[in-house]
């Protein structure tokens, strides 16, 4: 009986592990956090920004994600993210009427991976996706009107935003439900500048998977 107990108890941690192993077919809930780096231009290419917020400030810094992969089979898999921001919306500059203005701002991440077992307690990835980036940025853009000698006589308004979307390709080691990855954005066209202008937003991330959702097949 004792020899059965120790068998069991030398057993159910490669089982758990075996288990643990197996994604194709699955889902995986994932809670993790990430850097946005200064966003950087191509050279000459940077145009005069718009009055009403600083690009640098607003693409940089912190962010929430919330996601799920879906592994179509053990080494490949698609995913979709949420990202939460918290950062500014409009700032004020003079000469105009737009306030400094902050709020929750959010984004939705498309993107595909392929793992490569090449460690024996980690492995590396590669993956490439779409991104839709600060959506909930709408503000409303006021403009002072003035006249020959210079005075404000009004103003004029008018409902804007700053979304825009982006190629993103990221590279990255996972180990166990944990993974750290490192990549950029390329972002297509935005509003930012007076002419059209693209810029390259590094970052660094870290996630968690939360939970397997099995699909059992």
């Amino acid at each position: 009986m004792k020899m059965r107990i120790l068998l069991f108890l030398f057993l159910l941690p490669l089982y758990l592990a075996a288990q643990d192993n197996s994604r194709e077919k699955n889902f995986f809930l994932n809670l993790g956090a990430e850097y946005r780096i200064t966003p950087i231009y191509k050279s000459g290419d940077q145009a005069l920004a718009t009055n009403f917020i600083n690009p640098d400030l607003q693409n940089s810094g912190p962010a929430l994600n919330f996601g799920v992969d879906y592994y179509v089979t053990q080494n490949f898999s698609a995913g979709f993210k949420t990202s939460f921001r918290y950062d500014l919306i409009t700032t004020r500059i003079e000469n105009t009427a737009s306030e400094t203005e902050r709020g929750l701002m959010f984004g939705y991440h498309f993107n595909l991976n392929y793992h490569f077992q090449v460690f024996q307690k980690g492995e590396l990835f590669v993956g490439a996706g779409l991104s839709l980036l600060n959506r909930n940025s709408e503000y409303v853009r006021t403009e002072s009107i003035l006249n020959e000698e210079g005075e404000v006589v009004g103003s004029n308004s008018s409902l804007d935003n700053y979304n825009f979307s982006a190629n993103k390709i990221f590279v990255g080691y996972g180990k166990g439900r944990s993974k750290i990855m490192l990549g950029i954005y390329i972002s297509r066209n935005t509003k930012y500048f007076d002419k059209k202008t693209t810029f390259i937003l590094p970052f660094i991330s870290y996630s968690f998977n939360l939970v397997k959702l099995s699909t059992g097949n």
